[in-house]
């Protein structure tokens, strides 16, 4: 983010979403699988629009996140269409077993026929209103030291340098905006919480929190939870 930019921000003083690649791909993931949510999804929506008008809401993007949602995105978008035909398969044999019975009708699924397009629609245009929150130089570095000493979301014996390097981006620019003088809510969110909680999944790891308590940092566990924190 150059001066101007960081300077325009901050005087904004719209409150801060910061996210990782996993949070923005669960927008487009299958709609079958047993963790999604309709509130979760409408919160996404509610949160774009917000980002969408310029004043409401600044999403920052760190350009990992950039890097890792291009590598990712199609493959995702794929299980979803994939896991969607495989529904109504099982939704078609199910309905020549009832018919076999006396049963009469067939479930209709037409509604989910561009489930996905639309789907990876609000998600690119999710990335394509997000501000990019470019990776100074010694961020590489900093994030090496993260992961070597273990700290979140850095685990023993994993590799999590693309995590690290993600937080400390963030953390970059939320202290440099801070010292720039805005004093909005800013919220990290990653649904990641097997490296974010830990076994509780439910609080932040305490290191990491000990650090965002410093620039006024919540975690979110998911966009739902985010927009409660951002009040937006």
């Amino acid at each position: 983010m150059m001066p101007a930019e960081m300077a325009r921000v901050a005087a904004l003083q719209a409150p801060l979403l910061c996210f990782d690649t996993c949070t923005v791909l669960d927008i487009m993931r299958d709609p079958t699988r047993e963790t999604a949510r309709a509130h979760e999804s409408q919160a996404a929506l509610d949160l774009l629009a917000a980002i969408e008008s310029g004043t409401k809401l600044i999403a920052l993007m760190a350009d990992q996140v950039g890097f890792e949602f291009g590598e990712n995105a199609k493959a995702v978008e794929e299980e979803a269409t994939k896991s969607l035909k495989k529904l109504r398969d099982q939704l078609a044999r199910i309905d020549a077993v009832a018919a076999v019975f006396g049963g009469v009708g067939q479930t209709s699924v037409r509604h989910l026929d561009d489930h996905t397009a639309r789907a990876r629609a609000i998600v690119d245009r999710w990335m394509a209103a997000a501000t990019p929150a470019k990776q100074q130089p010694d961020i590489a570095s900093r994030a090496f030291v993260r992961l070597n000493q273990a700290r979140t979301p850095a685990q023993k014996g994993k590799d999590s340098m693309k995590d690290c390097v993600v937080i400390e981006t963030y953390l970059d620019i939320v202290a440099k905006l801070r010292s720039a003088g805005l004093t909005a809510k800013a919220v990290f969110v990653s649904s990641n919480t097997a490296d974010y909680t830990g076994e509780t999944r439910k609080t932040l790891k305490s290191d990491l929190a000990a650090e965002f308590a410093v620039l006024g940092m919540e975690y979110a566990p998911n966009l739902a939870a985010a927009k409660h924190f951002l009040g937006v």
